[in-house]
């Protein structure tokens, strides 16, 4: 809160305090707000009084509460800046983030020039993910001063509208101002090494260690994770083990200290710590087969001959679910007539699954689609040779037009043999030899 509204709400404090009884006023200097909001009910409802209450359900961490008097206050005194602050503080602190920036806006309409407010404004914005707008609201404020932590939020901001290169020149400033910003390192750090920048990450943190806080776990764990990609299996164990005495025992931390021991053949070693990120998570592909395999380089094959197979239920149960994520892709761009679309994902969902025999069909309807009928034709002709033995599609009757979804397979079987005649008379007049004849 800015020092000036500090002091006016201590000055009316002090004010209220000379007209109460002895024991309200005891109350709330020993801190009884429970007791002070019991003495308040039988006091006036005035505006020192409404106030007073709000003040105390905070500190009761009722923001609830408190924000019900904010809104009675401020549409009594809706031109009063610092009390549309308090309710913007107030809405922030119970979880109700738009509110919190409707006041920020209102406030620097009341105020305008106040850098204070214009600050919080874009932090407003910023927690709504107004990403776009977080950032322009911080370069009003960066035209008078540049505050480090708006440095590193513009720097988030651009990072979630994936734009790095800004992130990067924002998260640089940022440190600049402020080199102990160890949040700053971090998402700079993680940026590199997501771009393989390994060597950058490895300075960067090396930096922050050597001359801010050689204890940070955040910072240290990063560095050891870059070493690690960087291949120097040696220095990230040294750096990683530091961690650990630091008290890091965090499911990346062993991970990536078993990783190393296991890249310098120390697989003993490796599989105290694999075992270590494995009890605190078992659904990583990766760690179990290094995990698997470190058991079965050492004491217990059996052990590892089990970790290993639960990495191969795994896979297969993903691919399982990458066919449903297929299917339900290419159903989705089909509806939405993105028919080259539809086909690609069709094409994946088939190659994981070749017995969803329904797929083919699919993939010519699209093709016929965009009236691609040798590929059409193709894939109808696919599709009926899956039929079931014996299939016959002169008996019964055929199934008339052919965008719909049919009843049953068999009807779709007769469709598709009836419509493949006419697409491939349509694919014959297609032919640049037969166009023209009759």
């Amino acid at each position: 809160m800015p020092r000036s509204i500090l002091f006016s709400l201590l000055f009316l404090h002090s004010l209220w305090l000379l007209s109460q009884s002895n024991e309200l006023r005891d109350a709330l200097r020993n801190y009884q707000y429970n007791e002070v909001l019991m003495l308040l009910e039988s006091e006036p409802s005035t505006r020192e009084n409404l106030q007073l209450k709000a003040h105390c359900y905070e500190k009761l961490y009722s923001y609830t509460s408190a924000l019900n008097i904010y809104k009675l206050l401020v549409d009594e005194y809706p031109d009063d800046a610092n009390l549309v602050i308090s309710m913007a503080e107030c809405a922030s602190q119970a979880g109700n983030s738009p509110l919190s920036l409707q006041c920020w806006i209102v406030a620097d309409s009341l105020s305008p020039e106040n850098q204070f407010i214009q600050t919080q404004k874009a932090m407003a914005l910023y927690r709504n993910d107004n990403w776009k707008q977080a950032i322009e609201q911080a370069k009003v404020v960066f035209e008078t001063d540049s505050v480090p932590h708006l440095l590193r939020m513009v720097g988030d901001a651009y990072l979630y509208s994936s734009e790095a290169d800004s992130a990067i020149w924002y998260y640089c400033q940022a440190i600049a101002k402020n080199p102990a910003d160890y949040l700053a390192v971090n998402k700079l750090g993680n940026i590199y090494l997501g771009a393989k920048f390994y060597d950058a990450a490895i300075n960067l943190t090396r930096t922050y260690l050597e001359n801010i806080n050689p204890g940070q776990p955040l910072i240290g764990q990063l560095n050891g994770m870059a070493h690690y990609s960087a291949g120097n299996y040696r220095e990230a164990t040294q750096r990683l083990k530091e961690n650990i005495i630091l008290g890091d025992s965090s499911y990346t931390t062993c991970y990536y200290l078993g990783m190393s021991l296991y890249a310098s053949k120390l697989y003993y070693e490796a599989v105290n710590w694999l075992e270590k990120a494995y009890n605190q998570n078992s659904t990583d592909i990766n760690l179990l087969y290094y995990y698997g395999t470190a058991l079965s380089r050492t004491y217990d094959r059996k052990r590892g001959i089990e970790v290993l197979t639960e990495g191969v239920e795994m896979i297969e149960k993903m691919n399982g679910m990458l066919f449903d994520f297929d299917r339900s892709f290419a159903d989705a761009y089909m509806r939405s007539k993105n028919y080259n679309k539809a086909i690609q994902y069709f094409q994946s969902a088939y190659k994981r699954n070749p017995d969803t025999h329904s797929l083919l069909y699919n993939m010519g309807y699209c093709y016929e689609s965009v009236k691609d009928y040798k590929n059409a034709v193709t894939y109808y002709e696919r599709f009926l040779k899956t039929a079931p033995e014996g299939w016959d599609a002169d008996q019964g009757n055929l199934v008339d037009g052919g965008t719909g979804s049919p009843s049953s397979t068999d009807r779709l079987y007769r469709y598709v043999a009836q419509h493949l005649e006419r697409l491939k008379e349509e694919l014959f007049f297609q032919s640049p030899g037969n166009r023209g004849k009759e």
